[in-house]
């Protein structure tokens, strides 16, 4: 399949690196609402860059968008890509609105389209094995809850 990704911060840069373990897939393009950052995103990763939402959409050999924009804009830049006829591939959360994201299914399924969604590490089997143990009373009752999420050094271009 051939894909273009739209948002070009860091998240990408983690996309990239494991994207020569798919044959199967050849990054066309690039698109970021910040023109410098996908400049230099696209020199550095010697790959194409659109000028914009509406280029890359109507560039044919699209096949399929990675929408890695701010959880913000999923859904605005998900729907473009569905009534484009584009299928589309999002960081996680699908939208910031349950019934937005419902909105954006039922639009796939109306155009033949796919839609997902990273997964969601709330239902990785850590959460649900502590979200078991809480609902049958194994581990007592929850004073206090800190997370903290560490995806080690930005990498920087």
């Amino acid at each position: 399949m051939r894909i273009a990704i739209v948002g070009c911060g860091f998240v990408a840069d983690y996309y990239l690196k494991t994207l020569p373990n798919h044959s199967e897939l050849k990054l066309v393009g690039v698109m970021d609402i910040d023109q410098e950052r996908a400049k230099k995103f696209s020199a550095y990763h010697s790959v194409p860059a659109y000028a914009s939402l509406e280029e890359l959409l109507e560039d044919s050999r699209v096949e399929i968008v990675l929408n890695l924009t701010n959880p913000r804009s999923h859904y605005s830049v998900s729907k473009a890509c569905l009534e484009a006829g584009k299928h589309v591939y999002s960081e996680k959360p699908l939208s910031m609105d349950f019934a937005e994201a419902e909105e954006l299914v039922e639009l796939a399924e109306k155009k033949g389209l796919y839609i997902s969604s990273a997964p969601c590490s709330l239902l990785g089997e850590t959460a649900q094995t502590i979200w078991k143990a809480l609902r049958e009373n194994v581990i007592g009752k929850v004073r206090v809850v800190y997370a903290e999420m560490d995806d080690g050094m930005v990498p920087q271009m």
